[in-house]
């Protein structure tokens, strides 16, 4: 393609190449915190979005915010673990938009604590949310997906999924199934023309990350961190969209870590 002349051309490829104006997305877990800043970055792009959460009124708070800014958005109730909510917002979703081309998954249970003390009920609630719960839903879309010609489906997992870290056993042995699932999901699912990818944010400043943390706690953390600082949910939100873009084409079944370089600076802490 010759672009001599041209200065805005190359801008132009990619703004065609990342186009997703008009296309439909589903968002569990989009009420707060990463899931809520992808349903809005989606929205700001042309995306109809479908903001779902287990709490509904979280859900049409951050629905009507995409709706007064322009955008177009539904909120509905789900409980990613349980089958009959996740049938009721799949058949709703296509009443209302007829079709669905992105799912992201972020909805996520986590209960902090020691192994010894942990009792067997958040072992499995951990594992019926955060990896159940995006097998069941990616599943029931898939059909739809399908159909679509940039299908896509991005999990949210966890550094917590790749290195352990204390008090989250539960959190992290199901974060790092959640990113097992998704890369077989992106390997049997390639023929279908849906791409699965999956994403590990490291320390966002959430308000459940702050109200965990802390402050001195947040320090040490930052500490250990190459950029020196926490990331935001926008920055989550930027590369679900970029994944789920047509520029992200010929990417699927991934792990890719956002985490200002954390996960590979192990040896830093020498220093």
């Amino acid at each position: 393609m010759n672009h001599a002349g041209d200065p805005d051309a190359l801008r132009r490829d990619w703004m065609q190449m990342s186009n997703i104006e008009g296309k439909v997305a589903l968002v569990a877990g989009g009420g707060s915190g990463i899931g809520e800043a992808i349903a809005i970055a989606f929205a700001a792009n042309g995306v109809r979005v479908v903001v779902s959460d287990l709490r509904v009124d979280m859900a049409e708070n951050v629905a009507a915010l995409i709706k007064s800014s322009g955008g177009d958005a539904i909120a509905l109730a789900m409980d990613v673990s349980q089958q009959a909510d996740i049938d009721r917002a799949m058949n709703k979703t296509i009443s209302i938009y007829g079709q669905i081309d992105m799912l992201v998954n972020s909805a996520g249970f986590i209960s902090p604590q020691p192994l010894t003390e942990a009792g067997i009920d958040v072992w499995r609630k951990s594992f019926e949310v955060n990896v159940e719960g995006a097998l069941l839903l990616a599943r029931t879309a898939l059909p739809h997906l399908r159909k679509s010609d940039i299908a896509s489906v991005v999990n949210i997992s966890s550094l917590a999924g790749a290195s352990a870290f204390p008090n989250g056993g539960s959190y992290g042995s199901s974060k790092a199934a959640l990113i097992q699932l998704s890369q077989t999901m992106g390997i049997e699912w390639a023929e279908h023309g849906v791409r699965v990818n999956v994403i590990n944010p490291g320390a966002i400043r959430t308000p459940l990350l702050i109200e965990a943390l802390p402050e001195a706690t947040q320090k040490s953390v930052v500490q250990r961190i190459p950029m020196k600082r926490m990331g935001v949910p926008r920055e989550i939100a930027d590369l679900a969209l970029f994944l789920c873009s047509p520029a992200a084409s010929y990417i699927t079944a991934q792990q890719i870590c956002c985490d200002g370089g954390r996960s590979q600076a192990l040896m830093a802490d020498l220093d």
